[in-house]
């Protein structure tokens, strides 16, 4: 049986100025239909631009990409319409993304049911029964802006199933939420994904919201790393004297490099790989893509080469 979802050597590219810069550089990824795959990493890494790529709203530079057997590089026109439509959910971190201000819950659940072209009794019944299945049939007639971050977001969840897709992607859907009301949003993603047979892609910064999907893998600098689902064989440890023990796997990982570079960045310590003459490149890109907060400047160790006898 072939994959639900199957990326093959994806890369995306942006031209910022006189540099191109490299979002994703041959991706190779696959899902398992009704699957929950988190990706972790930190702010530019290309989790976003593997979402926008998935949902349709992005095209790839180079590479193959299938959802449920269709050739995403072949769509066009009303046909990507219909896919983006019909086939995957979108729910972002940002509320105005999500919702219109100036719609009650009701009217923003039925909006993608009208541009579907459902009926106005059949659009009412879906909306009503997708706020009650979200807990939130009681603020039907609400508007968005009285209720709190977690009300929105079960609201925009219905949103997003509301012409009954496929696929759902998750952009840091708990990134706003306080610790309660983001356990809250898992349990009911969790929930909703067994009842409505989902296949769930969720992008986040946070392990401990990670931890609700049946894999976690890392995305770094545009490339997909190790799977981090069973986190204890690559955790490092402290030996009895309080130095730090890397797990084999990174050890072998590092082996290699003429230095490692050290950065703190908001959702951990960062080592890495790098020779000296990585660094005008890597200056390039931390200035080109956003970062959740400035990390900390990077101490890069160099090993002292060996010098060859005259």
């Amino acid at each position: 049986m072939s994959a639900f979802i199957t990326c093959r050597q994806l890369v995306k590219a942006f031209q910022v100025g006189h540099h191109e810069v490299v979002a994703l550089k041959g991706v190779d990824f696959e899902m398992e239909r009704g699957e929950m795959v988190t990706i972790i990493g930190p702010s530019g890494a290309g989790k976003s631009t593997l979402l926008n790529l998935l949902g349709g709203l992005d095209r790839p530079t180079a590479g193959q990409l299938t959802v449920n057997g269709q050739n995403l590089l072949e769509l066009k026109g009303h046909r990507l319409d219909d896919y983006r439509l019909r086939k995957v959910g979108f729910i972002w971190q940002q509320t105005d993304r999500n919702l219109f201000p100036h719609r009650s819950a009701l009217h923003n659940v039925m909006l993608p049911l009208t541009l579907a072209g459902v009926s106005v009794l059949g659009r009412r019944r879906r909306a009503r029964a997708l706020l009650d299945a979200v807990g939130m049939a009681d603020h039907a007639h609400q508007h968005p802006a009285p209720l709190s971050g977690g009300q929105q977001q079960r609201i925009a969840l219905a949103v997003a199933l509301a012409n009954d897709p496929q696929l759902l992607l998750a952009d840091e859907p708990t990134g706003s939420l306080d610790r309660t009301s983001a356990a809250q949003m898992m349990d009911l993603i969790a929930d909703l994904r067994r009842r409505y047979g989902l296949t769930v892609l969720m992008v986040t910064h946070d392990m401990e919201i990670a931890a609700y999907a049946d894999r976690v893998l890392t995305l770094r600098d545009g490339a997909l790393g190790q799977d981090v689902t069973n986190g204890d064989t690559t955790r490092p440890t402290l030996d009895d004297e309080g130095r730090l023990q890397l797990p084999e796997p990174v050890r072998a990982q590092l082996a290699g490099a003429e230095g490692i570079a050290v950065e703190v960045r908001p959702e951990g310590v960062l080592l890495r790989p790098e020779s000296a003459e990585d660094d005008d490149t890597s200056a390039l890109l931390s200035d080109m893509l956003p970062q959740d907060a400035p990390p900390q400047r990077a101490r890069r160790f160099f090993r002292r080469r060996e010098r060859k006898p005259a």
